[in-house]
């Protein structure tokens, strides 16, 4: 048998496999389901896509990375393992998905593969001379000047900089230079650190909610920084903390002693050691090099600020989890929140915070039941902010219902095949937009650029459905929001704001890609509509007509936190104790 494995940037119309014979046809990407039935008419073969993990695959990825804890540890106490290693868990995934697949083939199956690249590498492991990748020459073009020019125009000018920056001044040693250092604060901060825009904008919600506290936001990168913060918050910039010309040689000697032991002891693990194999540990000790750095500038935040706890929107990135956990070894309250819906990543990586705040009975139940969090880590407590604009009662009677919205994301950074993404979902939705006199409004991810969509729906689009479409990019409005007659998407955590105002969102469970349970969480609580296949798209009208959003179940999804609980988990430690001295005084 002959079986053809699909890079997610290649297709089987297009390249020397296209006039060969093949018996299957496996998509390393995710595709729609209409990408297989067109693959399977030209190949006349079957076609899927590689079956990924699920979630009951996940303990075996956490055991992986527990194997190595506790061994490099730097003089902060901070795990320099656990901080760089969930970085490569996808990888690690992606690995032990390649090795179920070959491990299910037979004796006299013969594999192609129609590029280089971490899939090859990681199947020759499994297939040895059984894997043949079609020739350099054909794929090397792509990796000229052209494939950079293509990958350039994926991004904005402003995020090509800050890929630069992230890339080659990682610890701050040029941009320090540039950023200005400010007087420290002069009354107690509870510290938000931040590298993206939505983890800043939960963090000033939480700052709304408690407008008499003082709050002091640190951006790692520009893409963290906001231009007009509420007046309770500071914000900063880590560049201007960072020390510069540190000297952390005795303990860069160390760490680089401590990994070169546990890296010699993870050759024991079988799935450490195929990352191993293919390369992917030879980064780490430099991680750990430039960590220092960073980690220098956070304690230097920490030791210059008056800082009281910590609030950390993102506890998956190593670099806002770290102020995380150098302020639990000082005895700072810490706490933690997501800023989508929910964060997966849970089911692979410890918790240390002292609280981990929910906006709601959804998030905890997904915290507790599916990544089978502590109940006593898990506490509902979501921002108040723009709560009382979230009234489906109030906003059922007064929005008009103009739009259709379709709520797109930068799916290739997860294999995800765009064009055909749309292929299975736009033409119905501007066909469901012109029966109905209404517009299909296309919302972009921050992370999507304009024109490359709008170059994909000149494409898919007919002249007419091309004419009812608009592309919006930017932040969502409020407006948009309440005239939507009904939101739609794969997967976003603005289903949730759709439900809050009572408008019905749909997702299309067929092209889920992330493996952690997120559009069954949504239906399993009602904040979302969960459809099967792409002919369901036609039966919305009459699904919003038969089940309307359950609005009774809103607390369910968003529960805001009282001022005086929030102000209590601030103080943290310090709140106990008085309470344990007040019930002593109490009972003299």
């Amino acid at each position: 048998m002959r079986i053809l494995l699909l890079h997610p940037e290649d297709s089987p119309e297009h390249g020397p496999w296209a006039d060969e014979t093949w018996d299957r046809a496996v998509d390393l990407g995710r595709g729609g389901a209409g990408t297989y039935k067109r693959w399977r008419e030209f190949l006349r073969c079957p076609a899927e896509p590689l079956r990924t993990l699920k979630l009951e695959d996940f303990p075996a990825v956490k055991s992986a990375i527990a194997s190595g804890l506790g061994r490099v540890i730097d003089r902060e106490g901070l795990d320099w393992w656990e901080l760089t290693a969930i970085l490569f868990h996808q990888r690690l995934e992606t690995l032990m998905a390649l090795q179920r697949f070959a491990f299910g083939l037979g004796a006299g199956h013969q594999v192609f593969v129609t590029r280089p690249g971490i899939h090859a590498d990681g199947l020759r492991l499994f297939l040895g001379d059984r894997l043949h990748c079609f020739p350099a020459h054909f794929s090397s073009r792509n990796r000229g000047l052209s494939h950079y020019l293509r990958i350039a125009f994926r991004f904005k000018p402003s995020q090509i900089s800050q890929i630069f920056w992230d890339k080659f001044d990682t610890a701050y040693e040029v941009r320090r230079r540039f950023a200005a250092r400010q007087r420290p604060c002069l009354e107690p901060v509870v510290l938000l650190p931040t590298a993206y825009g939505n983890v800043s904008s939960t963090g000033i919600a939480y700052a709304d909610t408690l407008p008499e506290s003082k709050f002091l936001m640190v951006a790692t990168r520009q893409s963290g920084w906001v231009v007009s913060p509420p007046p309770n918050v500071t914000l900063k910039r880590l560049a201007s903390y960072a020390p510069g010309n540190t000297q952390n040689s005795d303990e860069n000697t160390k760490l680089d002693q401590d990994w070169r032991s546990l890296r010699h002891d993870l050759d024991s693990v079988p799935e450490i050691a195929m990352l191993g194999r293919l390369g992917f540990l030879e980064s780490f000790s430099r991680l750990f090099r430039t960590g220092l750095g960073i980690r220098d500038a956070w304690r230097e935040v920490l030791d210059r600020e008056p800082v009281r706890a910590v609030l950390c929107g993102d506890d998956s990135n190593p670099y806002t989890n770290i102020p995380l956990l150098l302020a639990k070894m000082r005895g700072l309250p810490s706490l933690s929140c997501h800023h989508g819906a929910f964060d997966g990543r849970y089911v692979i990586k410890k918790n240390h915070a002292d609280v981990i705040l929910a906006k709601g009975r959804m998030e905890q139940d997904y915290l507790v039941r599916v990544c089978g969090l502590p109940a006593s880590a898990v506490e509902i407590g979501a921002p108040a902010q723009t709560t009382s604009s979230r009234s489906p009662a109030k906003n059922k009677a007064t929005r008009e219902r103009k739009y259709i919205l379709f709520l797109s994301e930068y799916y290739e950074v997860s294999s995800g095949r765009c064009e055909e993404f749309y292929r299975d979902v736009l033409p119905s939705l501007a066909d469901l937009a012109v029966e109905t006199g209404r517009r299909l409004v296309l919302k972009l991810h921050p992370f999507e650029i304009r024109k490359d969509r709008e170059r994909l729906l000149a494409r898919i689009l007919t002249p007419g459905q091309r004419r009812v479409t608009e592309v919006v990019s930017g932040r969502i409005t409020h407006d948009i929001l309440l005239g939507a007659w009904f939101g739609i998407t794969v997967l976003s955590s603005v289903t949730m704001e759709c439900a809050l105002l009572g408008i019905p969102c749909f997702l299309c469970q067929w092209l889920e890609f992330w493996p952690y349970g997120y559009i069954d969480q949504f239906g399993r609580f009602g904040a979302g509509r969960i459809l099967e296949s792409p002919e369901q798209i036609r039966q919305i009208p009459q699904i919003i007509e038969r089940e309307p959003v359950p609005v009774e179940r809103a607390s369910d999804w968003w529960q805001p936190v009282s001022k005086e609980r929030l102000g209590q988990l601030f103080l943290g430690r310090q709140l106990r104790e008085r309470a344990v001295e007040d019930e002593s005084r109490a009972g003299k």
